[in-house]
């Protein structure tokens, strides 16, 4: 069932009962974007930290416009699993200034992505932290309106509009059947509106004079109250109402993480990030921040990705994106039967729905995770919902780490996968430089990768199973042959990194750099005396610099001259 703000209030209840009944939530959102190419790029050598600070960079720069869930719970009479279905338009809280990409918006408008429902009718919401700010605000200001002071009305048709209001306002506040008074505002003037804001205010007791929009007009609303208790609380619920309009989708969030439902994903960082930083609070800096925050407020999260990456289903299904995925697994292994809720929507196996619709992204989530846990579970499957599998314990709120080379998942919740990347040499190179010259430089390693992290640095990866003596051994021959501008390092390595270039040897007799650093900054602490009588000389190419050893190694400088290093 799509959902909008046109039918939001109306289906809200049946959500939020769906979540409370369900064993496990299936979610997936459609994104403005999924990551900037500059900073944001993934490498496959990204450290935990890195990877946090990518996604994170990504769920606060784009927009989450369509979120779909689906509920699951296990009818164990007829060893079936029931499921309703929920597709959200999001538009988010006015005001939001969000990037977007081009061809994600393409991507989607390819698969039937409707972009008018979204703008027109796109729901907003609020996150749990900004509610409880909204709240706090809320303490501090009075809803009791300022006393009134009328204004002087001189002009005739001021002072007729009076008339003809108050008498009005007479009849209004003796009917007890009416107690609403709607004046059409394209009758009333600016200065008119003065007078009904100061001088009939301040001539009635108890009644509550604003502006409203009904019709796409801007009319005069007046109301009147019993007392002025009973008007202060009519104006705490309205502002009540209208801060839970404003909350909006974060209601159905809200019960996920209440109920404590687990929630079931697939390649689902990134959904797991926008929906923490829209829905629950601004993600923090620290990696570590992150973790406490998912332990302290996230329900269990499963991947389903994670899942068929390992056996047996990587080695039936190779290839584990979503579509795919579902395909295979309904075609190669046996699904339970699947029923729609009674009173609700969703999609059968049967369906050939297109795919990039969250909510049918979020039912075929659903459909792997459960064909898979019954397979892990074997014959036992039907003795309980799978969600309450031992064989999920090891997948327990660890999240794919996609288009990485050594650490398959990131923990949400505990310590990191640890591995050891002694081996893996980090190279500076020229933006000139090609695969050929890095194969080239590196021959005597075969066979190897390369992971460029951009035109100017990499790293190569021996592919065999070499110790680290023998990775030391070959860095000493890279550093004997590097070209210059070239540097090279071991993973891990904080030294200077050694390249090859004139420098590197120095004839006996002859001055490092370092030395002639360490002489300009003597000579500068000369005094301004002395230093003003020398001049500044850089050497040139036909000449050698006039600095040179002396006996016992002292230096000795020309007379007023003194030379700038080279690589100052």
């Amino acid at each position: 069932m799509e959902v909008t703000k046109d039918n939001f209030k109306e289906v809200l209840p049946s959500v939020l009962s769906a979540i409370e009944n369900a064993d496990f939530v299936a979610v997936d959102a459609e994104f403005t974007g999924l990551r900037h190419h500059g900073t944001s790029k993934y490498c496959e050598l990204d450290t935990p930290e890195e990877r946090y600070a990518k996604s994170r960079a990504a769920a606060q720069s784009f927009g989450m416009i369509q979120f779909g869930v689906t509920t699951f719970r296990y009818v164990k009479e007829k060893f079936a699993y029931s499921h309703a279905t929920y597709c959200f338009y999001l538009l988010g809280k006015a005001g939001d200034i969000l990037y977007y990409d081009n061809n994600s918006l393409k991507f989607l408008a390819d698969n039937g992505f409707d972009f008018n429902k979204l703008f027109k009718s796109g729901l907003p919401y609020l996150s749990l932290a900004q509610e409880a700010e909204k709240r706090a605000e809320y303490k501090t200001q009075s809803l009791e309106p300022q006393m009134p002071s009328p204004i002087k009305v001189a002009e005739e048709n001021a002072r007729k509009f009076l008339k003809e209001t108050e008498a009005k306002m007479d009849a209004f506040m003796v009917d007890e059947s009416q107690d609403v008074l709607l004046l059409p505002g394209s009758n009333i003037s600016s200065f008119f509106r003065k007078i009904l804001y100061n001088n009939i205010a301040a001539l009635y007791q108890n009644i509550l004079v604003r502006c409203v929009t009904t019709d796409s007009e801007r009319n005069i609303e007046i109301r009147k109250f019993e007392s002025s208790a009973s008007r202060i609380k009519f104006l705490e619920e309205e502002r009540e109402q209208r801060l839970d309009e404003k909350m909006g989708f974060t209601h159905v969030i809200h019960k996920i993480l209440e109920t404590g439902t687990p929630i079931v994903g697939h390649n689902l960082i990134l959904d797991l990030f926008h929906m923490i930083d829209k829905m629950v609070q601004p993600l923090p800096e620290q990696h570590e921040q992150f973790k406490n925050l998912v332990k302290c407020n996230i329900p269990t999260i499963y991947d389903t990705k994670l899942i068929a990456k390992d056996p047996p289903f990587c080695v039936d299904i190779p290839i584990t994106s979503l579509g795919i995925l579902y395909s295979d697994l309904c075609t190669k292994y046996s699904p339970p039967d699947f029923n729609v809720e009674d009173g609700y929507e969703s999609y059968n196996i049967e369906d050939n729905s297109k795919a990039h619709d969250a909510g049918y992204d979020a039912f075929m989530t659903g459909v792997c995770f459960v064909t898979m846990v019954k397979k892990l579970d074997g014959i036992h499957w039907k003795n309980k919902s799978v969600i309450k599998s031992k064989h999920l314990a090891p997948y327990a709120n660890r999240v794919n780490n996609m288009n990485s080379y050594d650490i398959p998942f990131l923990n949400l919740v505990g310590a990191d996968v640890q591995v050891n990347r002694s081996r893996i040499f980090c190279v500076e190179c020229p933006s000139s430089w090609t695969a050929v010259h890095v194969h080239s430089l590196f021959h005597m390693i075969k066979p190897m990768k390369l992971v460029w992290v951009n035109s100017t640095f990499l790293y190569v990866i021996p592919l065999d199973d070499i110790d680290n003596k023998a990775c030391k051994q070959h860095l000493k021959t890279l550093h004997a042959n590097c070209p210059p501008l070239v540097r090279i390092r071991l993973y891990g390595d904080t030294g200077s990194s050694k390249r090859k270039s004139v420098s590197d040897e120095v004839p006996p007799g002859v001055e490092t750099c370092a030395s002639r650093v360490q002489e300009f900054k003597r000579l500068k602490s000369i005094g301004s005396d002395q230093l003003s009588k020398m001049t500044l000389e850089s050497p040139s190419a036909e000449e050698a610099p006039p600095i040179v050893s002396g006996d016992n190694g002292k230096r000795l400088v020309t007379d007023g001259v003194f030379s700038v290093p080279d690589e100052w």
